[in-house]
């Protein structure tokens, strides 16, 4: 592999790694009693799964086979929305934790092997014509744009923000 080549996969892989470290640390700093609060129809553990699913999902070849819900013990199309709550707001910090692990080692995975033309590729995504690298650059908006949100609660209640990773 050329040196141009690790170079990419390690900038990428570091970039995602300070989004999960960033993660890490919102979960961390969220009170016991505001980690499944639910505000309208939203809420802190949520978000944090919708994260990790998210990176689950474009971390795959195609979109084909996602089970959404299925870490959680639920499936959005067959659980009734009552099902979904109860099964979601069994999940502690571990086991966010514990997903997350799972997900940032398989991406770092893929990227400590990746090559740069193999990145300027497509896969099953969008019919075959989304890049591979742009779908990776999307999800680490994707990241920011929730970890802001996480991060944005953590202030309104006075709890200890995420540190800039």
């Amino acid at each position: 592999m050329s040196n141009k080549n690790v170079y990419l996969g390690e900038v990428l892989s570091q970039e995602f790694h300070h989004t999960w470290q960033m993660l890490r640390q919102a979960i961390k700093n969220i009170t016991p009693s505001k980690w499944n609060e639910r505000i309208h129809d939203w809420s802190f553990s949520f978000t944090v799964y919708h994260i990790i699913e998210t990176a689950e999902f474009y971390n795959r070849n195609t979109p084909e086979g996602m089970e959404w819900g299925k870490r959680a013990g639920f499936s959005w199309t067959e659980n009734s929305d009552e099902e979904i709550l109860e099964r979601m707001a069994a999940l502690t910090k571990e086991d966010m934790v514990n997903y997350l692990n799972d997900i940032e080692e398989s991406i770092t995975k893929y990227l400590a092997n990746v090559s740069v033309e193999d990145l300027f590729t497509t896969d099953g995504f969008d019919n075959g014509k989304l890049l591979i690298i742009k779908k990776l650059l999307y999800l680490l908006r994707h990241n920011m744009h929730h970890i802001g949100e996480l991060n944005k609660f953590l202030r309104d209640i006075d709890s200890t923000r995420i540190n800039w990773e």
